[in-house]
């Protein structure tokens, strides 16, 4: 997938897939943004209510108005969206399912987050659920649902557990990284909407099985 993938348009937002390796919004590389992207294919300007990170695909909604804004921006403060990620982990995760809790900080200097186990000055704490959907060879296929939106959460918290994503060298994956634009994280579920990751390709593919299975599953 080398370009962003429209959902469905609504009177009120944009549901996208975006590809791996596209900002969702401008930054200083000065690379094409989804935003950007968005707006000119609509011929309209659009609000960020939400982002993921740039080497994770996925879904990303836009709002078409500031009513719709402030409504998608509170409902995200609040932790109201309900959203869930696939992730391919290496090793497994164990215990295969649970609930990881830390407080994490923002270090902007290296752009990475920050784990702690007790409050800490300016660390927020952060939730995800977890379980593993299936395992091949020395990789796990993992549900991801974050309960709060700190940054870097998910990848943090399971490069804490002991089982960084795979391709993600900035939190413990061994280098080289198998794709240097992208990472197994994908924002596979938000709402009602879904988005499968991209099964034809390394590593998603040695688990499309199992994929499929749970996108069968969530639209009975």
């Amino acid at each position: 997938m080398d370009k962003p993938q429209i959902i469905e348009q609504t009177a009120d937002e944009i549901v996208l897939i975006k590809p791996p390796g596209m900002p969702t919004q401008a930054d200083e590389t000065g690379d094409l943004d989804l935003l950007s992207w968005t707006e000119k294919y609509v011929g309209e300007p659009l609000h960020l209510v939400h982002r993921i990170d740039r080497p994770v695909g996925g879904i990303v909604v836009f709002a078409r108005n500031k009513k719709s804004a402030a409504r998608w921006s509170e409902c995200f403060r609040q932790g109201k969206v309900q959203k869930a990620y696939l992730a391919i982990t290496q090793p497994p995760v164990y215990p295969p399912f649970g609930e990881l809790r830390h407080f994490i900080r923002k270090d902007a200097r290296r752009h990475r987050a920050q784990i702690f186990y007790r409050p800490t000055a300016e660390a927020q704490i952060a939730v995800l659920k977890y379980q593993t959907l299936s395992v091949y060879k020395e990789m796990s296929l993992v549900l991801v649902e974050p309960q709060t939106g700190r940054f870097h959460q998910i990848r943090a918290q399971l490069a804490e557990l002991g089982s960084p994503i795979v391709g993600d060298v900035k939190y413990g994956f061994p280098p080289p990284a198998p794709d240097s634009r992208s990472i197994a994280l994908w924002a596979w579920k938000l709402e009602r909407w879904t988005a499968p990751p991209p099964l034809e390709v390394e590593p998603w593919q040695a688990f499309a099985k199992a994929v499929k299975h749970l996108i069968s599953s969530s639209s009975r």
